[in-house]
């Protein structure tokens, strides 16, 4: 049998689209359908050519990125032109760096217990208020969209946002030797990371827009999975290291990780803004009053109230992390395998997300998947009161449970991350993104 063509890939894409409410003329869907006002870059079997032209026979760089684009390796859309390897590699690059970034995390809690010797409930409390910056991320995306710095929108401020974060680490490693200078740096890093954070989900809206549902899952299911697969190594290296190295020395490590997003910066094919800066302000009123009014719709705000209440459950982290090794004595290279399982399953949820969940309605999806992380949650009550002694030994216990919520809680949020992409208007991606997620983000510090 010969394989799909890319006539049936649009066919697909059209009765995927009469099934889904958000594509609907009379749906959530305000803009008109994308057009591709050159044809001639589909061919009658064949996906579009990489870039909007046809790759020269042998054409060195420009063939290679074909074959890239045509493989499948990257998600495609059945509308508008192919996204570009460049694309993938800067947005997939900071979520990587985001992923790659908790490899401080043990080294954070070690040193704030040990070096500092604060107690749990001041370590709680600095970890909650390092969270601030991630609960104002509107912010940050209503600066990127109505203020371009030398006529570009995305570009300086993920260099502005790497230096910072650098500079915030090298701090930590070097400067830091009270518990509030440290929250004051620990702030500024989370603040540069949520910044670059915003404009790679501005940069994903702008190619979620008027896509299907599949697509729309695919892509956010790919970038996830880069920030998957830097979580995977940030938890191996950051319980192995410390086995070896000082917490300055791993803070030292981390400040390189946000310098490579001003080199991804440069490498940024981001074209000058020309648009009516001065508009788009004045109409950003309007576009809040659009996001506010696609909120009311069921459809959205039931899945969002869902993951806020998920999300504002009390988070025993920190006192967890004191439980682990003060209680049970669980050393830095055993924290960091819980870490390491946890998040290969968080690659494991994205991917299973990606893979099969693409196409189905996100309501089961959200109901069974809260439920069973609500019965395996509860589950840490057996490790408290030790019922587990003689049955199942503390570290296979915890290993389990971090498998299991992992992989819940991604299959949990995709649907959302979606649902979010698909709904921002033309000109405000950043912010809108960030002003529909940011419940959630409250509720995590709640």
């Amino acid at each position: 049998m010969a394989a799909p063509g890319w006539g049936d890939r649009q066919a697909g894409d059209s009765e995927m689209a009469a099934r889904d409410p958000l594509m609907q003329p009379s749906g959530l869907w305000k803009e008109p359908a994308f057009e591709d006002p050159i044809p001639a870059r589909r061919g009658k079997d064949g996906p579009p050519s990489a870039g909007g032209a046809e790759a020269a026979p042998g054409g060195g760089d420009d063939a290679t990125l074909a074959m890239l684009l045509e493989s499948g390796f990257f998600p495609q859309g059945g509308k508008g032109p192919q996204i570009s390897v460049t694309f993938y590699f800067i947005t997939s690059w900071i979520f990587f760096v985001q992923g790659i970034g908790g490899m401080s995390d043990l080294a954070v809690s070690y040193f704030y217990k040990n070096t500092l010797a604060v107690d749990p409930a001041t370590l709680s409390t600095v970890m909650s208020l390092v969270a601030i910056p991630w609960t104002i991320k509107p912010l940050y995306g209503f600066l990127s969209d109505g203020w371009p710095i030398f006529g570009y929108r995305r570009k300086p401020y993920i260099i502005i946002a790497g230096a910072v974060g650098s500079a915030s680490w090298f701090s930590m490693a070097v400067l830091v030797n009270d518990v509030w200078f440290g929250f004051a740096c620990l702030f500024l890093g989370s603040m540069a990371l949520a910044v670059t954070n915003v404009i790679a989900e501005g940069m994903l809206v702008e190619k979620s827009r008027g896509q299907t549902q599949e697509f729309a899952s695919h892509l956010q299911a790919f970038v996830h999975g880069a920030q998957a697969v830097g979580g995977i190594i940030a938890a191996y290296f950051g319980g192995f290291l410390l086995s070896y190295l000082a917490d300055r020395h791993v803070f030292m490590l981390c400040c390189l990780f946000p310098l490579t997003l001003i080199l991804v910066a440069f490498a940024s094919d981001e074209e000058r803004f020309e648009g009516d800066v001065t508009a788009i302000r004045a109409d950003m009123g309007g576009k809040l009053a659009e996001l506010f009014e696609a909120l009311k719709n069921p459809q959205i705000y039931k899945p969002v109230a869902v993951v806020f209440m998920l999300n504002g459950t009390p988070n025993t982290g920190s006192t967890w992390f004191y439980f682990y090794t003060s209680e049970l004595h669980f050393t830095s290279s055993f924290m960091g395998t819980i870490n390491v399982v946890g998040a290969i399953c968080s690659l494991g949820g994205v991917v299973i997300f990606g893979k099969f969940l693409a196409n189905t309605p996100f309501r089961p999806i959200l109901i069974w998947s809260t439920i069973i992380s609500t019965v395996v949650g509860l589950s840490q009550l057996i490790l408290v009161f030790r019922w587990n002694q003689g049955f199942v030994p503390d570290g296979a216990f915890c290993v389990g449970e971090s498998a299991i919520l992992s992989v819940l809680g991604w299959i949990n949020t995709m649907p959302i991350l979606v649902l979010a992409a698909r709904l921002c208007p033309i000109g405000m991606e950043a912010t809108m993104y960030a002003q529909f997620l940011k419940s959630t983000l409250y509720s995590g510090c709640i």
